[in-house]
């Protein structure tokens, strides 16, 4: 070959080599794209979980400062309403023909449905009422043991 066509030779695998080069170097981009809008997802997935996390917090806060004394003193109220009209209902269904209701509700105290709702009901007139409670108790039982 002359010299010429060896010079030709040597410029063209210059050139398949810097071809090569910058196909290589596009393919990086090109993964370098799609990696970029991945984390740009992530970025906007991040930015909603934050988002939900804020509204979760703002409302856990407005559910605490919710719970005033009187909040908290109608809710019993409430509470040891339902729980009476529970045990009128479980009276009323373990009453047999010819007995009283007295002697039904005196009955249905004495089930472990019927002492489950007493303990409620109690719980709920202590708080309705600004006395201890069993929570209250627990916590200081709890801070007596650390």
């Amino acid at each position: 070959m002359s010299k010429e066509g060896e010079r030709y030779a040597a410029e063209l695998t210059r050139l398949e080599a810097k071809r090569k080069e910058l196909e290589d170097t596009l393919g990086r981009l090109a993964r370098d794209e799609d990696e970029m809008e991945r984390v740009m997802e992530l970025a906007q997935d991040v930015q909603q979980v934050e988002q939900e996390v804020e509204s979760a917090r703002a409302a856990a806060e407005m559910e605490k400062n919710d719970m005033t004394d009187e909040t908290v003193t109608k809710r019993a109220a409430r509470n040891m309403a339902n729980v009476d009209g529970q045990l009128d209902d479980l009276a009323k269904s373990i009453q047999t023909e010819g007995e009283t209701l007295e002697a039904a509700y005196v009955r249905a105290l004495d089930t472990d449905m019927g002492k489950s709702m007493l303990r409620t009901r109690e719980e709920a007139h202590a708080l309705a009422t600004g006395r201890v409670t069993e929570a209250d108790v627990q916590k200081a039982r709890a801070s007596l043991i650390d």
